[in-house]
């Protein structure tokens, strides 16, 4: 088949189809639920996006959850040293930033975790504390869950901040038992739930580098924690986390 020029039938044939399909149905902001314009590429109108929350402040120096009153450390990172050295977050997981991630989990919308990405590399170029790693690792999804999804979320996030920051994604982890939903579960039981659920791939692709994870959303930041042993087992010799959203304190 022939080349479709610009300017050619088939083109403007795309063009009015993708015109009439958003009359039949148009896209929504994921959030509010009002009509995006046509041809939009955002997942949220202009408002809500610009009412994404704030991460907490003040919050703990390690893994970022929100503290009654400015100190070091949350309770739980003061009695212990971990594989993660600090995670941060974007945004605080309420409001059109909970609607995002829905949308991108549950309603298989890959431009809401590609405009989450977006937000991430903004916010990511404001954070010295992030800088001068040498790589972006996505947390894996179990193979039964990607399938069941089509893609893993996390490995969308981080395309598009190392499309904006110009650092390489590496697939170096490998899930291998699934887990319940973090929401069901408090501190202690996920910590339980997720022990020896990450493996690092085959090969020495860990080993001497500074790698920075990347996940949709930190709760209690234990999925983080189990990416960060396996890492460095492997070989890294720095870990830190960074999500999308930070969920509420667990206990």
């Amino acid at each position: 088949m022939g080349t479709f020029l610009k300017g050619s039938p088939y083109v403007y044939m795309g063009y009015w189809s993708e015109a009439v399909l958003h009359v039949l149905l148009p896209r929504a902001c994921a959030h509010c639920r009002e009509d995006m314009p046509f041809q939009a590429v955002e997942a949220l109108c202009a408002a809500c996006a610009a009412a994404l929350p704030s991460p907490p402040d003040p919050a703990c120096a390690r893994c970022g959850a929100s503290l009654g009153v400015r100190r070091g450390f949350c309770a739980a990172c003061a009695a212990r040293l971990f594989a993660c050295r600090l995670t941060r977050a974007a945004v605080s997981y309420r409001g059109p930033a909970a609607s995002l991630v829905h949308a991108f989990k549950f309603r298989g919308l890959r431009c809401a975790a590609r405009a989450a990405g977006r937000v991430m590399a903004a916010d990511f170029a404001r954070r010295a504390e992030l800088q001068g790693f040498d790589a972006l690792v996505p947390v894996p999804l179990h193979p039964r869950r990607e399938r069941e999804r089509g893609y893993n979320q996390a490995l969308l996030l981080a395309r598009e901040l190392g499309a904006a920051t110009g650092l390489p994604v590496r697939e170096l982890l490998v899930r291998r038992k699934a887990a319940a939903p973090s929401w069901r579960l408090g501190r202690a039981a996920r910590r339980e739930e997720l022990s020896g659920a990450f493996a690092p791939k085959s090969g020495d692709g860990a080993r001497g580098q500074r790698l920075l994870l990347i996940d949709d959303v930190c709760a209690s930041a234990t999925t983080l924690e189990e990416c960060a042993l396996a890492l460095r087992r492997a070989g890294a010799v720095d870990v830190a986390g960074y999500a999308f959203a930070r969920a509420g304190r667990f206990t």
